[in-house]
């Protein structure tokens, strides 16, 4: 078996509790990974100001790939390494594509700032209103101008999970722009919908973590991951050994090792699995 000398989780709903904390058996098992020389990266989804709001400048982790990978930063120096963005006239180009086509759709600023968004509403949708709803109180949300555009970091779009809607769309859009990346994620909001992340050419969680490799020199044959959703997948096909928790979807489940639910610190179960006793 490999050694392992890089840990990568994701965050939410994998290490973190339904209050967005940090068990102390996790907490522990981060830092005694720290004690014993183990790279701790963690890759999320979330951008870097709702990173902020969950893990402090003393969190135990060296890396944090956020934003799904369009971001890195040096946790410890907190110097942003990495910062991935789709030019303005791309930016304008998907736009005017999606708004003619009658989709929804939100669009987020350059890194680090892609707390603040623009919105698009073609037809009433509840996924969208609660988007908007909640993410307002962390940025700037407003109605998109399609005559002044952004450069931008992420498009966002929302679809029932239950309709066949999700592949279609994706197909067209991947057709139209092939640089771009498509990534699925769960809803956090509702079990009945899923969304379609778009991003610039190259970013998912596993190019962060490939990345954060060639600085620490660590080979991905010594490299550990543990995530719970689709956004996950890249990265637990990169990493050498790959855990998903219990609470995953069952798909997931059929294709990676099983730990305990993200809630029975199933972080820190799966990485025992890797480390000498005690």
């Amino acid at each position: 078996m490999f050694e392992v000398k890089m840990v990568v989780t994701d965050l939410d709903g994998t290490l973190l509790q339904s209050d967005q904390s940090i068990s102390q058996v996790d907490l522990n098992t981060l830092k005694r990974l720290g004690k014993l020389k183990l790279c701790r990266v963690a890759a999320t989804g979330r951008n870097l100001y709702k990173v902020r709001l969950v893990l402090t400048e003393k969190s135990p982790f060296d890396y944090v790939i956020f934003s799904s990978g369009a971001g890195i930063i040096d946790w410890k120096s907190q110097k942003l390494i990495r910062s991935m963005s789709i030019p303005v006239d791309q930016t304008k180009q998907i736009e005017d594509f999606l708004i003619a086509e009658n989709f929804n759709f939100k669009v987020s600023r350059e890194l680090p700032d892609n707390h603040n968004f623009g919105w698009w509403k073609s037809y009433e949708c509840p996924e969208l209103t609660r988007y908007v709803e909640h993410h307002s109180k962390f940025g700037d949300a407003v109605t998109i101008d399609p005559t002044n555009p952004f450069p931008s970091s992420q498009f966002l779009m929302f679809f029932p999970s239950e309709s066949d809607q999700f592949e279609l769309v994706r197909a067209k859009i991947q057709l139209e722009f092939p640089d771009l990346s498509l990534i699925k994620t769960t809803s956090p909001f509702h079990s009945g919908y899923i969304w379609l992340e778009i991003f610039p050419n190259g970013v998912s969680k596993a190019h962060g973590i490939e990345e954060v490799c060639r600085i620490t020199g660590i080979a991905r044959e010594n490299t550990m991951g543990i995530g719970n959703d689709f956004n996950d997948l890249e990265m637990l096909d990169f990493t050498q050994h790959s855990y998903v928790v219990d609470n995953a979807p069952e798909e997931l489940k059929l294709k990676y090792l099983i730990s305990l639910a993200h809630h029975e610190d199933g972080f820190s179960h799966a990485v025992n699995k890797h480390l000498s006793p005690l």
